[in-house]
């Protein structure tokens, strides 16, 4: 007979609740402790994914969902399209906020599968690779937005948009461009990074600090204002958001002394007395190809599979205009 999480109690005195939590990679267990459960498990022959199956042998019509923060405007529409998805399909959706916490990941992660949900579509974040190996053990998961663990992810290629974003600025005369980008510890702020410093080969690249808060992204952009860029690219929405308040507050016009590019497509960047050129990559697209890829699986018994989809440039009045600097006011 199979060991269970009760014989693993019995053996190392730890409860149910911390050697599920241990097993399944979660931050707040210490080091030795999960090295003492995962020990324990081995010795006793305990199968966790068969265990897994043996609890997942019904539907519950229910997915979870689990992004950064729910009134963030880009994870808002995302959930929003994975939710109507969902909907139409005749499946319920459960959706949580990480807060860009691995633990606080890791707790969603354990609640949603004690809520026996069919599948999981998550964002990850960093420190949360063990959990969300975990949880794809045990229920079919897909990430969105960003890459983590080798796991399936639906995510955006920066490559289209960002590429006709820099031969845009290069037609109207642009050597010198400042970069702001997202935040260094996730995938879609390497690799948009990447790609500029690989891309803007034909400009004198000066590149901020990351992040991705409005706060971060004013701090950035006043950095910049020392160089002799004339046009802004932002890899990051709350970042560009941040760095169209420094311009504001400093008096620098942006697509008179400097373009502006910022990134997804919101209401902010194009209701804007001079309306913001983006480099876009289609947030409900990326909800609604993310849920249909995980009822897929969920239908079929497989695995999900990962998709890139790709971004696109819309030109607009803030990069309008030949270059002027900041050098000439």
């Amino acid at each position: 007979m199979a060991a269970t999480l009760k014989d693993i109690a019995q053996a190392t005195g730890f409860s149910i609740s911390t050697i599920s939590r241990a097993l399944s990679g979660h931050p707040r267990i210490s080091e030795a402790t999960r090295t003492t459960i995962q020990r324990a498990a081995h010795e006793l022959g305990y199968r966790p994914n068969a265990h897994a199956r043996a609890l997942r042998n019904s539907r519950t019509d229910t997915i979870g969902v689990v992004i950064p923060n729910l009134s963030d405007p880009y994870f808002a529409l995302i959930g929003a399209a994975i939710e109507k998805e969902a909907e139409q399909a005749g499946v319920s959706t459960v959706m949580t906020a990480s807060s860009e916490n691995p633990a606080r990941l890791a707790d969603a992660l354990e609640t949603l599968n004690r809520r026996r949900v069919d599948g999981i579509i998550a964002v990850p974040v960093a420190g949360a690779d063990h959990p969300l190996t975990y949880t794809a053990q045990h229920c079919p998961l897909i990430l969105i937005d960003r890459e983590a663990a080798g796991l399936p992810s639906v995510v955006s290629d920066p490559s289209p948009g960002m590429g006709a974003a820099l031969e845009h600025l290069k037609a109207r005369g642009h050597t010198s461009i400042g970069y702001i980008p997202g935040p260094a510890d996730s995938s879609t702020g390497i690799s948009r990074l990447a790609f500029m410093r690989k891309a803007a080969t034909d400009f004198d690249l000066h590149v901020a600090k990351g992040g991705s808060t409005r706060e971060a992204g004013y701090s950035s952009a006043m950095q910049l204002f020392f160089t002799d860029m004339t046009a802004l690219v932002a890899g990051d929405s709350m970042m560009a958001a941040g760095a169209m308040d420094a311009c504001y507050n400093s008096g620098v016009g942006i697509g008179t002394d400097l373009a502006f590019i910022g990134f997804d497509d919101l209401d902010i960047f194009r209701l804007q007395p001079t309306p913001i050129s983006v480099v876009d990559q289609d947030m409900p697209a990326l909800g609604r190809v993310a849920t249909r890829q995980l009822l897929k699986a969920i239908d079929t018994n497989s695995t999900p599979e990962g998709i890139r989809l790709p971004t696109y440039f819309y030109p607009r009045l803030s990069t309008a205009s030949a270059p002027k600097g900041l050098a000439h006011r």
